[in-house]
């Protein structure tokens, strides 16, 4: 995997906000990831009000989390159009650009990919406070050539600037950077100082088990995952995360029984499907694990986890 293709990875989630001037019921599709119906009354909204930017950046989103990309670019730049002045909509674009460049070859990428760090940087001069757009800078400076405008000067910048708007995630950031770095007790550090900052926010030890797990220091891995489903116990992740750390530790019968656990709080929870189908692999219960990538794809029918689900049942 190229590094222009990890740096797409890491850009394309676009994160649902709030603010929206419109009727909120498609938002609340589009979180309960029913994105074609969301799709459907997005298009209904702009038919109703073509200059609309706000159903134009929401038609976007959904069209983007199915995977059509060219459409989702052509409705961003409809929406910036509209009204170019504001953040989410240039945030969303670099987003999206990202999203398109994952599966481009590597000239399309470097074609693409001053156009994502612009489209960024844009968000970033229009809401300064604007913590995604930031994140998403930092990705790209840090994962980017140099020829591109990668630069761990200007990444640090974005971790300075983030550590004044919200200490927790600043902290958590920095991590990511030694980590990236294979500075591992810097990275320790920076997420004890984030647990400190904010210890009843559960992401904190989520980052540090897995810290740990990637460590192989599973008996403290575990310590933390049981604080986040302590802090979390409604939340499937929080199993989830629990049970990628028996994984991690070839302990896969008591893998299978987190992830059921954490689907059985959400049937739909797709990490656990994958990641379920995964420990059946393992265990060579083979066509267990082909009907349970089967079911992750009637969940998740796009994406890069999709692809590679796929590409196991046809394995397998």
């Amino acid at each position: 995997m190229t590094i222009l293709r990890k740096l797409c990875i890491l850009l394309c989630s676009i994160v649902v906000g709030a603010g929206a001037q419109i009727d909120s019921s498609g938002i609340k599709l589009i979180e309960q990831r029913k994105n074609k119906e969301a799709q459907t009354f997005f298009e209904s909204a702009v038919e109703k009000n073509e200059k609309d930017p706000e159903a134009r950046y929401w038609l976007a989103v959904s069209l983007s989390r199915q995977g059509k990309f060219d459409d989702a670019e052509d409705e961003i730049d409809e929406a910036i159009d509209l009204d170019e002045h504001v953040a989410k909509y240039h945030l969303a674009r670099g987003q999206i650009l990202g999203q398109q460049a994952m599966n481009a070859n590597v000239i399309s990428q470097a074609f693409l990919a001053p156009k994502i760090k612009n489209a960024f940087l844009r968000a970033s001069e229009l809401d300064p406070s604007n913590i995604e757009a930031r994140i998403s800078l930092f990705n790209y400076y840090v994962m980017a050539p140099g020829i591109m405008g990668g630069s761990d000067e200007k990444a640090i910048a974005q971790v300075t600037e983030l550590k004044k708007l919200d200490p927790f995630r600043g902290h958590l950031l920095h991590a990511n950077y030694y980590n990236r770095k294979k500075d591992s007790v810097s990275a320790e550090l920076e997420i004890k100082k984030a647990i400190a900052v904010s210890p009843d926010n559960s992401s904190g030890y989520k980052q540090l088990g897995y810290f740990y797990m990637n460590q192989k220091r599973f008996k403290e891995a575990y310590g933390q995952m049981k604080k986040y489903i302590d802090l979390e116990p409604g939340n499937p992740d929080s199993y989830d995360s629990y049970g990628d750390v028996l994984r991690a530790e070839g302990k896969y019968d008591q893998a299978i029984e987190k992830y059921l656990f954490a689907l059985s709080v959400d049937k739909n929870f797709s990490a656990s499907i994958f990641s379920l189908a995964d420990c059946y692999e393992k265990k060579s219960m083979i066509q267990k694990a082909k009907e349970t990538y089967q079911w992750f794809l009637s969940v998740e029918p796009n994406g890069r986890r999709s692809e590679a689900a796929q590409k196991k049942i046809n394995e397998l």
